[in-house]
């Protein structure tokens, strides 16, 4: 058995590395046929072969009752080390999971004495895979007739499939546990797979779909995603609201929702800390969170939207109202006050979400669970460098106040309950 890795080599004695960094490799594993007994019988010994393009001959380490140990632990992650004890080496492995494996596989089936095909290569006359079947890490898919039917190379670390009317995104493509970039824009796609969500996307572009339809965001709850996605464009996909999932994307750097039917932006968009750029042109907004004038986007372009001055308001939260504030609330508004630094180790999830969806009051205090009243003004937008809108149309903020008696505001008429 063959593969295509990344090795690098740790000598145990002189505690160095042989090479300064991972070096593209092939590792075979297989029997010596050649090798004979004190006796002069021949017999076989199951050996790994390892090239690299500074050894293109080989260096041979035997298997049996030579290794020291083999530390799998990131194997998921495609990181093995073995341990040879002539000579005292560690080879360390970078490979795709799956075909790691395998090879460790079959070493075990050669230690075990059992037969296996993957061991009927005599290693003795193995060679190294030749360049042109390095693995494959990008793949464009314009045509239907394109369109793999045995399946993606594992080893993708690129995919775009565009304008062929793909309806489902099928498991293979959820199964490329290298992809960082996937472009499925120009389809026919009405859901994402939740299994999206395990993949470690750094860009995802699937405009120009019929995500809206569905409305089915469970895939952004995955826990790879949350932590790798930077780059999201949901354009042009029917979308009748902001779905909130978007806002658990805290390393989100750019995000992309022109040509929606998209009417509010909820308060905890400002979650989102590390977004840079943001396109919201030719949706249905009328205001913007007035937190929109303390992040750090660079680049916002709302235009083709209707904003406009909406008469003040009483807005009525789900939960009913609290006489006196229970403790836990006034315990998350002290936290606010008095900027105390909390992490989702020091408590709950149910307060951790709160402190970062919750409306601010113009003074600063927490609303939650009472009766918040909201008014719409133009929003200032400092620190916006580049900002796209529509001259017709001056762009107002949604600010929320904690009562009638909050001296961030003027006073509200009795006619309010």
């Amino acid at each position: 058995m063959k593969i295509l890795c990344e090795t690098m080599l740790h000598d145990r004695h002189t505690q160095r590395n042989r090479s300064p960094r991972y070096v593209k490799s092939t590792l075979a594993v297989g029997y010596n046929n050649s090798t004979k007994d004190s006796d002069g019988n021949s017999t076989r010994h199951l050996e790994i072969m390892h090239f690299t393009p500074q050894n293109k001959v080989g260096e041979r380490f035997k298997v049996t009752n030579n290794i020291e140990k083999i530390f799998s632990k990131f194997l998921r992650d495609g990181k093995v080390t073995i341990g040879f004890k002539e000579p005292p080496v560690n080879l360390m492995i970078n490979c795709d999971p799956i075909q790691l494996k395998g090879f460790l596989q079959t070493i075990k089936l050669g230690l075990e004495g059992k037969d296996s095909i993957n061991l009927r290569l005599n290693i003795a006359a193995a060679t190294a895979i030749p360049q042109r079947s390095q693995p494959q890490e990008k793949m464009t898919v314009l045509r239907r007739g394109d369109y793999p039917r045995k399946g993606f190379p594992r080893t993708l670390k690129s995919l775009k499939i565009s304008n062929i009317q793909l309806i489902k995104v099928t498991f293979d493509i959820c199964s490329l546990r290298n992809l960082t970039v996937l472009d499925l824009s120009d389809n026919q796609i009405s859901k994402v797979p939740r299994e999206m969500g395990r993949l470690p996307l750094v860009s995802f572009t699937i405009n120009n779909n019929q995500l809206g339809t569905a409305n089915d965001w469970e895939w952004l709850r995955g826990k790879q995603i949350r932590k790798t996605l930077r780059e999201l464009d949901l354009s042009a996909n029917e979308l009748n609201y902001f779905p909130r999932e978007l806002i658990h994307l805290e390393q989100m750097v750019g995000l992309k929702l022109s040509n929606n039917k998209i009417r509010r932006v909820p308060f905890g968009f400002r979650r989102l800390r590390n977004l840079r750029n943001l396109y919201l042109a030719s949706n249905l907004l009328t205001s913007l969170p007035s937190d929109f004038n303390t992040m750090r986007i660079v680049v916002l372009d709302v235009w083709g939207n209707k904003f406009g001055m909406k008469t003040e308001h009483i807005v009525n939260l789900e939960n009913s109202v609290h006489s006196t504030p229970p403790l836990w609330l006034l315990a998350a508004r002290a936290v606010c006050a008095y900027k105390l630094s909390y992490s989702a180790s020091t408590i709950p999830w149910l307060l951790l979400d709160i402190l970062a969806e919750s409306p601010l009051c113009a003074c600063g205090k927490l609303c939650y669970d009472t009766i918040i009243y909201e008014r719409a003004v133009m929003a200032t937008l400092d620190n916006i460098k580049t900002l796209v809108s529509s001259r017709e149309h001056l762009i107002y903020a949604d600010v929320v106040l904690c009562g009638a008696g909050c001296g961030g505001r003027k006073q509200i008429s009795n006619d309010h309950p």
